[in-house]
C-alpha cells in the first residue's frame, strides 16, 4: 500500500515565519549575540558562535556579492546545484514546490571521516521579500513519505537562513547555519565543518563569476 503524500502548508509557513523571526535576531554581530571572527579573506568574512546548550557552532557568513538579489537566489534556490559551491554537501533534490516562496527538499553531505556516516537532512524552506532585504529560511522537519534511509543519520537543521540585502552595484549577503548532524560525532570535528560552511557566500560568487565568464566568451 502506498502512502499517500500529506503536506501541512499552514504548519510550514510557520516554521518558516518562526525561522524568519530568529534569524532577524541572531544574525546582527551585536555584544548580545556574541559572535566571534573566525576568518577573512577577500572581504568575506566568517564568523562562529559557540551555543553553550549543545556546544555545537552557529556559522554566519557574509560579503558583497557584484550580482542582484535574483541572481543569487537563483542559485539558492536549485538545490541540486549546491554540491558546486558546498564542498561537504553530496546531493540535493527538491520534494514539492508548493509555491515561489515555499518547498521540501532533501540533501545529503559526505562523511567527514571515513569511519563517520554521511548525514541528511529534510527541510522546508520559506521565502519571505521585506523591502530591499529578501530572506531564505530553511529548517528540518520529520515526515511520515520522508524517513531515515539505512546508512545514513537523519540530522537536524536547527537553522539555514539567507539575508540578500540590495545595494548599490550588487548584493550584501549573509548566511547562517546551525545543524546537530546527530549520532557519534566529536563535537570538534562539527565544528571544524561549521566554519566551512561560512564559505559558500564567497563560493556563490565565484560559481557566477565563471558562468559570467562563459556567457562572455
Amino acid at each position: 500500500m502506498i502512502q499517500s503524500e500529506i503536506y501541512d502548508i499552514e504548519a510550514y509557513m510557520q516554521i518558516g515565519q518562526d525561522g524568519y523571526q530568529f534569524l532577524k535576531k541572531i544574525a546582527p554581530l551585536t555584544q548580545e549575540n556574541q559572535w566571534q571572527q573566525f576568518s577573512e579573506e577577500d572581504g568575506f568574512k566568517i564568523h562562529i558562535r559557540p551555543d553553550p546548550e549543545t556546544g555545537l557552532c552557529l556559522t554566519r557568513g557574509e560579503g558583497f556579492l557584484p550580482y542582484t538579489i535574483d541572481e543569487i537566489f537563483a542559485i539558492i534556490e536549485d538545490i541540486p546545484l549546491r554540491p558546486k559551491y558546498d564542498g561537504i554537501c553530496e546531493s540535493g533534490q527538491i520534494i514539492r514546490r508548493f509555491s515561489d516562496e515555499l518547498m521540501l527538499f532533501y540533501q545529503k553531505f559526505k562523511s567527514m571521516f571515513f569511519v563517520i556516516s554521511s548525514r541528511d537532512f529534510v527541510v522546508i524552506s520559506r521565502k519571505i521579500v521585506e523591502g530591499d532585504f529578501t530572506y531564505a529560511i530553511g529548517k528540518s522537519l520529520e515526515h511520515p513519505n520522508h524517513p531515515p534511509v539505512k546508512g545514513v543519520v537523519r540530522g537536524d537543521l536547527k537553522i539555514g537562513g539567507w539575508i540578500l540585502e540590495k545595494r548599490e552595484g550588487g548584493t550584501f549577503c549573509i548566511f547562517v547555519t546551525w545543524a546537530d548532524p546527530k549520532g557519534m560525532l566529536p563535537k570538534k570535528a562539527v565544528n571544524i565543518v561549521a566554519g566551512a560552511q561560512g564559505k559558500v557566500v564567497q563560493q556563490i560568487k565565484l560559481l557566477l563569476d565563471e558562468r559570467k565568464k562563459n556567457v562572455n566568451k
